[in-house]
Order: C-alpha cells, then structure tokens, then sequence
C-alpha cells in the first residue's frame, strides 16, 4: 500500500525520534557505567534518556508544534518508558501507520501488545492483521522476515515462539487494567499457560533467581512463588505496545487517565507508541499532528459534508429524500465506471431508533419499518438492504467492496457508531430526529473516506451527504461540525454545508483586463514523432530505464543486533548455576531466490531484473562469509534495505534519463506557440457555502490582482495559504495570480521524472520588468514537511525545470520573453524570498 505524503513525514519523524532516542541511550548507559565505576548513584536526568531525546529534537522543531510539556512515566522498576503519540484524525490510516512503525523498528522477534479500547475496533483489526492479503499483515511479514505469530489472550505461546517469532497480541483495553473487575482477571491469574517461561513451581532457587532479574512480578503471596500468569510474561518480555485510538483508551476524567497510564506502564514495555484522533496532551507526548485539511489535500477524505434537514414530522419524507440522492449517485458511478473503468457503488446508512426483534411498538422508527418502506414503498431491491445490529447481523462475511455485491442501504442503530469503515459509505440518514447528539458526532466519519484514497474529479462523487429528520439545520451543521472535531478533523468547519439551499453555485470570471486574451502557461512536453505530447512517465520515462545498472545496496550499512537468548539452570544444592543457549525451533532455513525478488515487484516490473538483483545480494552475502542460515535469519532487514535501494535507484536513473532528454530537446518545457501549452479559462464554476465570506487584503479591502473574481475564504484551506494569498496581492510587480484547485483536470499541473503529477498551489505573472516578463510558480508546504522525500522531489523538479525554461531562448507569445520562477515556500518569513528574483530584476 503506498503511503500518503503525510505518512511518509509522520514515519520520517518517528525515525529521527528513534535515532535520537538511540543516542541519548547510549550516553545514558555510559553514563551509568561512569558512576558505577565510582560507586556512585546516577543522577536521575542521565538515566531519563527519553526526556533528553524529546527536549533536543524540541529545540529542533522535530516534533508536533502543538505538542505540550513532556510527560515522563516509568515502569515497574523505576526505568523510564519511550512513549510517543501520533495525532491522526479518523480515515487517516492510523492502523497502517502502526504496522508501518513497527517495521521501521527492525525487530524480527520478541512481542508485541496491540491494545484495541473496544470489541468493535478489535474485530475490525483482528479481520486486517489474520488476513494475509491484507496491506498491515504483510507490513507486519516484512518486519518479521514472514516470522509474525499472531495471538490473542487466552493463545499459548513458548519462549521458542518469543525468540524465534515476531508475536503479536491483540488485547482490548479493559485486559490491561486490572481494577476493572473479575472478568479480566485471568490475565493476572496463574495459569499454567506458559511453562517454558517459568521455572517449575517447586523450584524455590530458580523462582528466586527470576525475582533477582524481574523484581516486580506477582507473586502467589508475599513470599509464595512467582505467578504463572501472562502478566508476568509481559514484564519479562518488555513488549512494545501499540495503543490504538489511545483518546477512548484514556477516558476524560484525570483519574482514568492516570489510571490507564499507570496499567500500561506496569506491563514493563520498552516503548509505547499511541495513535490517537484527539489526543490530551497532558497525557501523550505529540510527536506527530495531522489536521482535517492535510487529509482533504492528499484525496483521503470525500468533501465538502452536505447536510439537509427538515422539521416535517414524517420520516418517510426524509428517507425519500436520500433515496432520490442515492439514485442520482448511483448514476454517476456508472457513468464514472463506463468512462474510466473506475467502480463506485454508493451506499446509504440509515439510522433507525429501534432494531430489537421485539421493539416494534409501531411508534419508534424501526429497522424492519425502514426495510418495509424502502423496499415496498421506494422499491429498492430486497437484495440492497441489510440491517446491521447486536442480534441481526446481515453484513457479516459480506465484501461490500466486491462488485458481486449489491447492498446499497444499510440499517443500524448503533453497531457501526465505531471500528467500521467501507469508503462506498456516501449518504448517512438520520431517522431519530438528531437528539441523540453522540450517535450523528460519531456516525459522521463511517461516511468520510475516499474510495481509493484518491478524488474522482466528479463533484457529486467527491463528496458525502447526511440527511436528518425532524430537526433544524443549524442544529444539524454544528453536530456535524463537532462529528468532525470529535474525530480529530479540525480545520474543516467551513467544509460542512447545510442544505442545497444554503449552497450555491458560483461563475468566477476573469477581471475585465484579461478578458478575451489568452494566457498560456508551459507543459512538460515530450517530442512525440513529428510533434510533442505531454510527459508520460509510463512512455517516456520508464522503457527507458536501464534495469541492468541496479546493483545491490551498501552491505556494510549496520545489520540488526541480535541478543543471545540464555536459560539457566539451578541444581539444589550449593553447585553452581550453569548457563546454556536456548533450544530454538527447528526452522527450514533453506534460502528461496524469490523470497527477494517479490519485494521487488512493484519498483521493477521486470522480473528477470529482479531475480538477478537478488541473487547477486546473495553472492554477495556469500562471499563475506554468510552462510545461507544468517541470510535467513536477516532477510527482513535484507529485503527492506533492497528494496530501498532498488526505489532510490530507479527515481536517481529516471531523474538522468529526465535530464538527458532535457539536454537533447526530447522533453521540452518553454512557451513557443499556443500549440502544446496550457491555455487558461475565461471562467469556471465553484459551489460556495452561505456562511463563506469573500477573501479580502491585508488591509480589510477586496482583492485586487487575483485573475479571476470573486475570490471566496474556503478557496484556501488554511490561514498559511490565505496570507500568502494577500501577500500576492499586495505586489504591484504582480500582472496577476491564481490560487489553483488541486487535482481538478482543468487546472495547471508540471510533470517530473516521477509518475504523479505536481500541482501547484498558485501560479502569478509578474509585470515586465527590463524587457522581461515573469511566470511565477509557488507549492505553499507547513514546515513540518520541510526535508520529506515527497517535498525533496518537488524542490528538485521545481529547479529543473526553472533552469530548463530560462535557459530554452525561446520566445513568449507575448511581447517580449518571459523568465519562469518555480519555488515551494515554507513559512510567512520566507514570503519575500520566494519573489526575490521579481522584485530585483
């Protein structure tokens, strides 16, 4: 699964806190021997080497602007516990982000704790992790080098499994609390479960010898022996623990977030990684902060929330409402499936205010009341519904993504509230008049997320929809509004429109000056026989490349450490303990050439290439000593190191290919005639919101220098972008600038050596200057993805191309050459230099 732009730099952030962790380790452990050479005790701040990894990459910015004071915690032997929290907002892809953090840890045994706050979001992950098709499970193989043991509570599991598997356990949150009550006990209770983890209940020696190492296990009383029990597995192991939606997790009341904290803590982990929507940062330490409009920027999210409401007393009226909704989309996914091959098949959620089988008062909206009427009354298919609920489950073992599926209205009261996501979800319909304030907050995000994680380019498609009966619209929006908040989707309250009445539609045109005129912007062409194309990666870039020159990676980069596992043995008399290697698992080792190659599949379509890449690492490995078994043992490690090289090399050789071909004028970036370039349109239509107001200066005024007009607030999607709008417009060596709309196929987009498009987010042209006239390109990007791989790119390409216009001589079809400026601005202090060339030239 390819990861978004805002997964990369949270993954990035968590490896710059990995490293800096690792450092402050290590000076924390010299330290230690230090004092203990000296008899002395060690100060505390030396052995708290998290809090000093986290205040220098806070001196450097590397962690979340919003991110509060530390928060240190310690275990049950006093070390401190690494703990960091992602922020991410619901549809962000927080369980993806897990599986990927673990991979990076490079641990291909020992155990992991995946701590779920509820049967819901529990079932729905156990579902993604046991299926090995899955995106997460296979990240989780290639962690583990295809070693992932999966487990749940009451699982056995060895010290063989510990050692030679990466074990993952997947427990609810109540598991780990013990003051919950006695039905979650068992996790502290001797069970015998686990005998190769403890010496025999008789052997009082080697119980002691176990309390010397671990002083902190229960124990049957006071002086009775160690428990048998998988809590004290857990303080031996020191798991990483994974902490999922860690907001349900902690509660709101202070005393149950220490208390959750504290239970976490007494499980000895050797680091706590948190996932969470909205966050307390007087609990979690923010590493990472992922608002609503990143989501909407990278396609995750459909947008804007369409809400229609009405106070008439019938519900039937709403339902056939959404009804007439559902038909018009369903239109339009077909149409979308004829043209582009693309399938989309809209659902609707309906929830209803009672689903019991014996709840059917004939007063209460019910589930079979909604069924009845949608398929006797609207005559929707009995094959379309399914009704979702704690004693009527119809969705179950059913792929809704499947296109053998035809559901298309799903009842429910409260079963999808949480852990249920299907993208295809579109309309959510509100029958119980919208009192129930947290149902409609929660229900909002089971409709937000893309399909495909990427827009359509077809309004209606792009878009969800929520229907509420009896009840006014404003009340409406702003549930609607805190759903959003609720789920961590901040920034996108101007996002939530109320009925189509309250939407309207705009024209924006050009301002009187450049009506009529044409205004042509370079492409990146590619000569295409007698004439040119635009780029295409797929035809211009890729047979070209020279598969045959990816080599192997660096093998001297460091490998993995791993710790030599050891048993104890005690005799009973005064003979001394005697140490041996644990027995492992047999395990074929035997090496298979496509174990290699098939992580290369997706980088290097050529499989012959591949598999020679791979047994060359092999050769390689061979000739340095490594036997076929220390191959096994590493091929994780090797195959995520490949694969990084092989991905690294093909962008290097595409970017030279990109360039030679610059070079010899077979790829050509200039404006020479109206042939082959973008040609800018008199006008185009926008939908806008009652509540947005028009966008004005820095000075309360109206826009001056914006190409077309109106110009609206939601236009921008954040206060970054507004202000760099205003600034624009405040150049009077400006002609012109026009905030594009990402992604929309009339809009001015640049090609790279890459296969996606980069679209800008403003484009300007400058007056003439000095006989000159000046095209001006901007990507606004927050600081904190300042140094990503995907921004990187973006510079690079931006400094390409600009060289390669500026130097082509070639003459505008305006009067007068025009130079081209192409900059990614970062913050409001950089707003100056980003138009420094113009306003010295």
């Amino acid at each position: 699964m390819e990861l978004k732009e805002y997964q990369s730099a949270a993954l990035e952030a968590f490896m710059i806190w990995r490293k800096e962790l690792d450092k402050t380790r290590q000076e924390a452990n010299d330290g230690i021997e230090f004092y203990a050479s000296r008899n002395k005790s060690v100060p505390e701040d030396i052995r708290n080497y998290p809090k000093r990894a986290w205040d220098n990459l806070k001196m450097a910015g590397d962690v979340a602007q919003s991110a509060g004071e530390y928060v240190d915690r310690t275990d049950g032997v006093g070390r401190h516990i690494p703990h960091v929290c992602f922020k991410i907002p619901t549809g962000g892809g927080k369980t993806l982000l897990a599986a990927a953090a673990l991979e990076r840890l490079n641990r291909q045994t020992g155990m992991t704790l995946w701590i779920t706050p509820t049967r819901a979001i529990y079932d729905q992950t156990r579902a993604a992790l046991w299926n090995k098709e899955h995106p997460y499970r296979q990240t989780l193989e290639r962690a583990s080098g295809g070693r992932v043991k999966l487990l749940e509570k009451d699982d056995p599991f060895t010290a063989a499994d510990i050692a030679n598997f990466l074990c993952v356990m997947l427990l609810m949150l109540p598991s780990t609390n013990r003051r919950k009550g006695k039905d979650f006990l068992r996790m502290f209770r001797d069970s015998g479960r686990y005998p190769t983890l403890f010496p025999d209940s008789d052997d009082a020696l080697s119980d002691l010898q176990l309390l010397s190492e671990y002083p902190d296990l229960d124990k049957s009383a006071d002086s009775g022996p160690v428990k048998h029990s998988l809590f004290n597995v857990f303080k031996m192991k020191r798991p990483v623990v994974i902490l999922d939606e860690a907001h349900k997790a902690y509660g709101k009341r202070r005393e149950s977030q220490e208390e959750f904290a504290q239970s976490v803590s007494r499980l000895n982990p050797s680091m706590v990684i948190e996932l969470s929507a909205t966050p307390n940062r007087g609990v979690s330490n923010l590493l990472v902060d992922i608002d609503g409009l990143t989501l909407k920027n990278e396609e995750v999210i459909k947008l804007p929330v369409q809400v229609t409401s009405s106070r008439n007393n019938d519900w039937h009226y709403t339902l056939s409402q959404a009804h007439e909704e559902l038909n018009g989309l369903n239109a339009e996914a077909q149409s979308l499936l004829h043209s582009e091959g693309r399938y989309i098949r809209p659902i609707a959620i309906v929830r209803a205010e009672r689903t019991g089988r014996d709840q059917r008062d004939g007063e209460r909206i019910h589930a079979e009341d909604v069924r009845d009427y949608l398929i006797r009354s609207l005559g929707v298919p009995a094959a379309d519904v399914a009704i979702k609920s704690s004693e009527l489950d119809e969705l179950q073992g059913k792929d809704l993504l499947s296109r053998f599926s035809s559901i298309k209205w799903i009842i429910t009261k409260s079963a999808l509230m949480e852990g249920w996501d299907c993208p295809f979800a579109y309309l959510l319909v509100m029958l119980d008049n919208t009192r129930s304030r947290n149902a409609l907050t929660q229900l909002v995000g089971r409709v937000m997320r893309q399909p495909e994680v990427r827009r359509t380019g077809r309004q209606t498609l792009d878009q969800c929809y929520i229907y509420c009966h009896d009840t006014s619209v404003g009340d409406a929006v702003e549930q609607v509004k805190l759903g959003l908040e609720s789920e961590g989707l901040t920034g996108l309250g101007d996002m939530v429109m109320s009925s189509m009445h309250d939407v309207h539609f705009v024209t924006v045109h050009r301002r009187d000056p450049f009506q009529g005129k044409d205004i042509f912007l370079p492409l990146v062409l590619h000569k295409d026989g007698d004439g040119w194309a635009e780029l295409d990666y797929q035809r211009h870039i890729l047979p070209v490349i020279d598969w045959s020159s990816i080599d192997i990676p660096d093998l001297k980069a460091s490998l993995p450490i791993f710790d030599r596992i050891q048993s104890a043995s005690v005799d009973v008399d005064n003979a001394s303990t005697v140490f041996y290697p644990d027995q492992k698992l047999y395990i074929d080792k035997t090496l298979k050439l496509e174990w290699f190659s098939r992580y290369l599949s997706d980088i290097i379509p050529n499989p012959w290439q591949a598999a020679r890449i791979s047994a060359d690492l092999i050769n390689e490995l061979h000739s340095t000593g490594s036997s076929d078994e220390d191959i096994y043992d590493r091929r994780a490690y090797l195959a995520y190191i490949l694969r990084e090289h092989a991905s690294d090399s093909l962008d290097w050789l595409a970017e030279q290919i990109f360039n030679h071909k610059l070079e010899r004028s077979e790829i050509h970036f200039n404006l020479e005639s109206k042939q082959h370039n973008f040609k800018m349109v008199e006008e185009y239509e926008i939908s806008v919101p009652m509540n947005s107001g028009l966008m004005t200066g820095s000075d309360g005024r109206s826009l001056q220098l914006s190409l077309f007009e109106p110009v609206y607030m939601h236009q921008f999607d954040s206060d970054f972008e507004r202000n760099f709008a205003r600034y624009l417009d405040e150049q009077r060596a400006l002609h012109w600038w026009h905030r594009v709309a990402a992604r929309q196929g009339s809009e001015y987009h640049l090609r790279g050596w890459k296969h996606e498009r980069i679209w800008p987010d403003f484009i300007a042209m400058g007056r003439e200057t000095k006989g000159k006239l000046h095209i001006l390109v901007f990507e606004t990007k927050g600081r904190h993805l300042k140094g990503t791989p995907d921004t990187n790119y973006k510079e690079r390409v931006f400094e390409t191309l600009q060289k390669a216009y500026n130097h082509s001589g070639v003459m505008t079809i305006q009067e007068g050459p025009a130079r081209g400026t192409f900059k990614l601005v970062f913050s409001e202090a950089s707003f100056p230099t980003a138009l420094a060339e113009l306003n010295t030239a």
